[in-house]
């Protein structure tokens, strides 16, 4: 039966409804009143204008391929509704307006209503952000071909919030995004709102505008009926303290209702919801792209559980054994499970006697290929990072002096200089206090320690900035996974000495942190590829957290939430990192990225989850350290991305746990060098204890040539590992580029020398371009990046240096870019090394070419003599120097600005053949002829610098 037609609307606008990619209306249609609760203008998308935009949308974020029309007839009822249409997923369809909040000195709660449908969403990217009132929500997330859905949400402004702002948007997808009946209202009673993911959760908000007070916790109730009321049959979780939650269990194509109890500490029921209904999508998007296996002993019995990859073809058979099993070798391994063609996700309990001691599991295709591993992990703490064997190292090593003992020293003197020793944000500050004092608690057994680290918990948990589960900007989830690390270690680590009560009480601070984590979401989470730091923090946080509470108290076994972390994190390291360890987003980010990550990653290999071993083990983490950092005492370091000049040395402790094992005293020679004592709880845990340091410039080659990296297009260099007068050489040209921090590095080059940074990079401070050491064309850095090429790269044989070609076209957007240098990093001529460069470029049209480098400050930079043909240029800083030669210098302009060197050449091409070298004392003469200059006994043709062979140095 054909729906009757609504009689506020033409024919033609049912017709128009039928008609698919229909455009906007130019007529506008009469302004219809709407219901004076909703606060949005026009969100029901009646009203239309002749120019095209949206009345009350006056925000408009389109981008390219981006467009946002009003449709007729496209509504659920018939009505008008909103379009967003994407062509690109990196490009952008999206409209907003601000919603006022009256400011009244509290928190106060609003309610998000709309209803939405997917119309060929290739993946995550349609939604509504409710934007600037403190926390941002991301609410109604989208996927595939769907009918229409209500999205709906609870959202808070803190005080001083003047407005929520709406932004309705489509973003890194393709495809529409249908929307009508935007609504935002005040809540005034008890309300719930349930947000349904593609993937079958439901993400729940709430709160009790009712109540005078806040309650102690809330229970979520789930039941098939509408009109139900609450009873243990229909409760699915209780969350102390938070006001989000989600529901991992419901089915596909069910219809369910929520409410939500309110809870006075001592029980009691205090208040319950309005009933909020949803419908389940038929089918559930899966995203699981790793193969994950715990297997979990329950005192004499072990419980196993799998998930494997979208798309796997079963049966699958679960074999069992002795540790060999664990690594795929299933000569002696017996089957004790199968699952059937379409079991995905599944769990077996092995009985002691059909355990019969087993200790390695493997789960395997049909045909015997191993699909994933595990150990048996116990429940007893402490389950990670803390081992007997560890801890006797510990106490041994801290009574000799030495790094340990000047680490554990130094927690020491941190403990005890309590909260103000912490510089971090309400929350973090009081739980890395309480880790550092439950590691301390082990080593020594002080249960002094044990209740330092109790009280920074509860502390933590009563002052972290929890607000909206849904929160995006203001980094609520960041904040919330920066503390939720420490929190979960130090509770494993402590929870030995503490009381059955004690125990309790921080298992509610860690149910809440659980709570926000499980619902946190970033657009970058929702992308195939989880490059960015966001993946790293938040999921590796959770996993951390997730690993040292399963099955303790209010917690199960966390399979199905292991799994999906476990997954995330692996696919960060997949893709977040190149093999030689190159992050896009620069040693900064790599820290803080890893610093919150990688415990989770460590904690699941003690878990004895075999799934990111190997992919822990893959990038060169310690290698690259060893290139980039120098021993200067300013802790000058190489820069790309955003990564800042100077800084500490990234997670070095925990660096331990994957580096090579033939790599492993080469790189405890450099920690103790570039770290020393500071390197906290993971710098005396994961210390390797026997190890003998060796000198680097002893070591195995990998650690002394050149680190190059096609892929990415970043090539490492350093002359040697003694002291500050090492010269280290970064060049890149950003192949490759992903969602998050990233920096213009096409042909940017970074170079440390003589206690000395000669050439730098802006960070973060992009607007100063004085602070780039590249090319800048018509004043600036390239347009985009990732379009770069690597044409040839090579090390040279007995030094660190090599020869780079590169092709910078495609990020500059020119018709030629192309960089050949030349990195010769042995003593040469009266230098420690030199650097021949030559940059081509040509375009149809002119362009200004600066050809800039940028030194520390402090530095004395005087240019303009010319020698044997060339114009030279010479920086000081204290008893080092860079001298500098520009070949065929005609046409040529040098000059100083703010601090920063520029060769500039204008016109439709431009050509800079210039030989850089540094040392100390008299800076050299050299001879030129041509395009090539020759220094001591080594002539470098600016013109074939692939043909460059230098001497073994």
């Amino acid at each position: 039966m054909s729906k009757p037609i609504p009689s506020r609307l033409s024919r033609a606008a049912v017709v128009g409804a039928a008609v698919a990619g229909a455009l906007a209306v130019s007529v506008p249609a009469p302004a219809y009143a709407e219901d004076a609760a909703n606060l949005v203008v026009n969100g029901d998308f009646e009203q239309t204008a002749a120019d095209g935009s949206i009345p009350g949308w006056p925000q408009s974020e389109n981008r390219a391929t981006g467009r946002a029309t009003i449709v007729d007839g496209a509504g659920p009822d018939g009505s008008r509704a909103l379009a967003l249409d994407l062509g690109d997923p990196n490009d952008k369809a999206a409209i907003g307006q601000d919603v006022p909040v009256p400011d009244t000195g509290t928190f106060r709660a609003y309610r998000i209503t709309f209803d939405e449908r997917a119309v060929g969403l290739d993946g995550y990217g349609g939604d509504l952000w409710a934007r600037n009132f403190g926390h941002d929500a991301v609410i109604g997330r989208l996927a595939g071909d769907t009918g229409w859905r209500k999205a709906s949400a609870v959202v808070l402004a803190r005080p001083g919030a003047p407005a929520v702002n709406l932004l309705l948007a489509l973003e890194y997808t393709t495809g529409r995004l249908l929307v009508d009946n935007v609504r935002v209202e005040r809540v005034e009673g008890n309300t719930v709102g349930a947000n349904v993911q593609p993937t079958g959760t439901v993400q729940l908000t709430w709160h009790f505008a009712a109540l005078a007070g806040t309650p102690a916790a809330y229970e979520v109730h789930r039941s098939d009926d509408r009109g139900f009321t609450p009873s243990r049959r229909t409760l699915i979780r209780k969350v102390p303290g938070a006001w989000t939650a989600e529901d991992g269990s419901a089915r596909p194509g069910k219809r369910y209702t929520y409410k939500v109890v309110a809870l006075a500490a001592d029980g009691t029921r205090l208040a319950t919801t309005d009933a909020e209904p949803v419908t389940m999508p038929s089918r559930f998007l899966d995203e699981q792209r790793t193969d994950v296996l715990t297997a979990t002993g329950t005192g004499d019995d072990a419980r196993l559980a799998w998930r494997l990859k979208a798309g796997t073809k079963g049966p699958v058979h679960v074999y069992a054994g002795g540790p060999e099993v664990a690594e795929g070798k299933l000569h002696k391994a017996r089957k004790v499970a199968t699952a059937g063609a379409h079991e995905l996700t599944g769990g077996v309990t092995l009985r002691e006697k059909d355990l019969r001691g087993a200790t390695g599991f493997a789960v395997t295709r049909q045909r015997g290929e191993v699909l994933a591993t595990a150990s048996l992990a116990g429940l007893e703490h402490p389950r990670t990072g803390v081992t007997d064997g560890k801890l006797t190292a510990i106490r041994s090593a801290i009574q000799q002096p030495g790094i340990p003992k000047a680490t554990y020293d130094g927690l020491v003197n941190r403990v005890a200089a309590g909260l103000p020793a912490y510089n971090h944000r309400p929350g973090e500050a009081q739980a890395s206090w309480a880790h550092d004092a439950a590691l301390l608690y082990q080593v020594t057994q002080d249960p002094a320690y044990a209740r330092t680290a109790y009280d920074a918990i509860i502390e933590s948990g009563r002052t972290m900035p929890f607000l909206n589960g849904t929160a995006y900007a203001g980094a609520a989830a960041l904040e919330t996974a920066n503390a939720a690390a420490p929190l979960a270690t130090a509770y494993d680590w402590a929870y030995p000495a503490w009381t059955g009560e004690q125990r309790a009480e921080v298992q509610k601070v860690l149910q809440r942190v659980a709570a926000y984590l499980e619902v946190a979401y970033h657009p970058n989470f929702a992308l195939p590829v989880k490059q960015s730091n966001w993946t790293a923090v938040v999921r590796g946080a959770e996993l951390t957290l997730r690993l040292a509470v399963r099955g303790d108290g209010p917690f199960d076994l966390e399979e199905g939430r292991i799994a999906h972390l476990v997954d995330e994190v692996g696919r960060h390291l997949d893709t977040a990192y190149s093999t030689t360890g190159w992050d896009q987003e620069g040693m900064d980010y790599f820290g803080y990225g890893l610093g919150v990550g990688a415990p989770g990653i460590t904690g699941s290999i003690d878990a004895g989850i075999g799934a990111l071993k190997k992919r822990w083990e893959r990038p060169q983490f310690a290698n690259l350290l060893m290139h980039a950092f120098s021993a200067q005492a300013d802790k000058a370091r190489l820069q790309w991305g955003v990564g800042s000049a100077t800084g500490a040395v990234p997670v070095p402790g925990l660096v331990f746990t994957q580096v090579p094992a033939e790599q492993r005293a080469a790189w405890l020679w450099q920690y103790e060098r570039t770290v020393g004592g500071g390197g906290g709880t993971y710098g005396l845990l994961e210390y390797p204890y026997g190890v003998t340091p060796q000198d680097p410039d002893e070591a195995p080659a990998a650690v002394r040539r050149a680190l190059l990296d096609d892929h990415v297009g970043s090539y490492l260099f350093r002359n040697r590992y003694q002291d500050k007068d090492d010269v280290l050489v970064g060049v890149q040209n950003r192949n490759e580029h992903h969602i998050g921090w990233g920096g213009s590095d096409t042909f940017a080059l970074s170079l440390l020398g003589q206690d000395v940074t000669w050439a730098q990079q802006p960070a973060k401070n992009t607007a100063k371009r004085e602070l780039f050491s590249k090319p800048l064309v018509d004043g600036g850095p390239e347009g985009i990046a990732g379009k770069g090429r690597t044409l040839e790269s090579r090390a040279y044989a007995g030094q660190g240096g090599g020869f780079v070609s590169l092709d910078g076209s495609g990020n500059y957007r020119l018709d030629t870019a192309r960089r050949d240098i030349a990195v010769d990093l042995r003593p040469v001529g009266g230098a420690d090394s030199v650097i021949a460069v030559h940059d081509a470029y040509a375009d149809s049209v002119p362009h200004r070419y600066d050809w800039q480098l940028s030194p520390e400050s402090g530095t004395t930079i005087t240019f303009g003599e010319t020698e044997s043909g060339a114009r030279t240029f010479l920086f000081r800083k204290g008893d080092g120097w860079l001298k500098g030669w520009v070949l065929t210098p005609e046409g040529a302009e040098l000059s100083v600005d703010k601090g920063a060197f520029k060769v500039t050449r204008t016109g439709t091409e431009a050509d800079f053949r210039i030989v850089l070298a540094v040392g100390k004392g008299a800076p050299p003469t050299a001879t030129v002829e041509g395009s090539a200059l020759t220094l001591g006994t080594t002539t470098y043709d600016l013109d074939d610098l692939r043909g460059l062979r230098p001497a073994v140095g």
